[in-house]
């Protein structure tokens, strides 16, 4: 059993671990595989997204996070950051509950569109949020911002071909 709630200050040290864990599906994979390898948010950034309570969780019986998702608030939308669920602890649902929350953030704020950048191809990435409602934004037709977060993951070594930006529209 698990369940979600808002992150707190305590929690941000073992926020990292568990990115890192999520990071080891890319293990054996031929061009991502380094992503297991590579740095996450640290202890800092999460509290920051803390801070304006922006993180939620999901935690265990015993209240040990076990994912998380993070997100900012842009000039209409809010834009997921990161989302996290440990290895052992993938593929039971806990990746879609921590988006309904940012969903239901997002319709309590007034605010209709959540964004976020992926990976195109690889299962658990654009086609598993496709399979949540999301679709892919034109190149054109990305915001300032998202035009942004794009080039910031490009000047860090992304291929454009591998990366996307993607949308949904709730309200």
């Amino acid at each position: 059993m698990y369940s979600i709630r808002l992150a707190n200050q305590y929690d941000a040290k073992y926020l990292p671990a568990v990115e890192k864990s999520a990071a080891q599906t890319f293990l054996g994979h031929d061009k991502f595989g380094w992503i297991a390898q590579g740095n996450v948010q640290t202890e800092q950034d999460h509290l920051k997204f803390i801070q304006l309570q922006m993180e939620w969780i999901a935690v265990n019986n015993s209240d040990e996070p076990i994912g998380f998702i993070n997100f900012e608030k842009h000039e209409n939308s809010l834009h997921i950051c990161e989302l996290s669920v440990c290895q052992q602890w993938q593929g039971k649902g806990i990746g879609k509950q921590l988006i309904k929350q940012v969903f239901n953030t997002a319709v309590n704020l007034g605010i209709a569109r959540i964004t976020l950048t992926t990976f195109c191809e690889i299962p658990w990435n654009a086609p598993y949020y496709q399979s949540l409602g999301f679709s892919i934004i034109e190149k054109e037709n990305l915001t300032s911002a998202l035009q942004q977060i794009v080039q910031h993951e490009l000047d860090i070594g992304f291929e454009p071909q591998d990366r996307c930006a993607m949308e949904i529209i709730l309200i």
